[in-house]
């Protein structure tokens, strides 16, 4: 089995969207995180703000010594849908996507998270596959131009029902099999299906790019401690697949939103105690996976 260590781990500012974006960078910078996952969001950095924001984002991630090591758009809160019935929707999505494609590009991630969109529960689901895998092939051409891999998230079935368990990942991965269309599998998702990290990293193998490693009770996207989930679990999977790439702590229930430092520093000291080792400042020299 392989190893898993500290430097694997990112933050994300997800938890810190009500704070300014200056404040979050100072956060990672006291809690001894440097891999980030760059969530989308108004106004950290997001096309709705308007100008050209990601020189500077750029200057202020350089600064305080933080690597951006995936995109994150925010695809469930904001009018955004791949999946849409209007085509007016679906095209705004495609092109605030490209936006985020380019700005992983320019911020020096080699990937972006892909949710499949939420179509209509009282139409045909059948329409709303049709029009999110449409969206998706459409985004693999400005990815494969960008070198961006678009890693396909599995949701829960109250986000959508479109990818909601292994089977209907699967079936997406296998149907558009693009090498620039790679998977990122969530720990609640995968609980919330009553389905195991094992089953996926079984089926889907190197496809899977990037790892959210949440607690849940069993939704929740909470830190390790506060859920019922079984950590040892998840990570024994990983060790056992030999996953060396980036592992974000999503964090995102309400509750942490208001001081989400303490809690980021309690989820931490958690894990150090179930990972082998090394650092969260990758002092140890270990490179992860691209």
């Amino acid at each position: 089995m392989s190893k898993l260590l500290l430097n694997q781990l990112a933050g994300t500012n997800m938890a810190y969207n009500r704070f300014s974006f200056d404040y979050f960078l100072d956060s990672m910078q006291r809690l001894g995180i440097r891999n980030i996952e760059l969530y989308g969001c108004s106004t950290h950095l997001h096309p709705y703000d308007g100008g050209d924001p990601i020189p500077l984002v750029r200057k202020k991630l350089r600064d305080a010594g933080l690597r951006v090591v995936s995109m994150m758009p925010e695809q469930n809160v904001y009018p955004v849908n791949l999946a849409a019935a209007e085509k007016a929707v679906r095209e705004h999505t495609v092109e605030v996507y490209k936006w985020f494609i380019q700005a992983a590009a320019e911020l020096g991630a080699h990937q972006m998270l892909l949710c499949p969109g939420r179509p209509y529960r009282d139409r045909p689901l059948s329409e709303g596959y049709k029009y999110s895998i449409d969206s998706v092939l459409r985004l693999l051409d400005t990815a494969r131009d960008a070198g961006v891999v678009l890693c396909y998230e599995t949701l829960r079935i109250g986000e959508s029902t479109l990818t909601a368990n292994l089977r209907d990942t699967c079936r997406v991965v296998e149907e558009l099999n693009d090498p620039y269309l790679a998977c990122c599998v969530d720990t609640v998702p995968v609980y919330c299906a009553g389905e195991r990290t094992e089953d996926y990293f079984a089926a889907l193998g190197k496809k899977i790019h990037h790892f959210h490693l949440n607690d849940g009770a069993p939704d929740g996207h909470l830190i390790w401690g506060d859920g019922t989930q079984n950590l040892d679990e998840h990570l024994n999977a990983l060790r056992k697949h030999g996953y060396s790439r980036y592992i974000t702590m999503e964090m995102a229930a309400a509750k942490y939103k208001a001081d989400p430092e303490p809690y980021y520093r309690r989820n931490i000291e958690v894990l150090k105690a179930h990972f082998d080792g090394g650092t969260l400042d990758c002092s140890d020299g270990w490179e992860v996976a691209e």
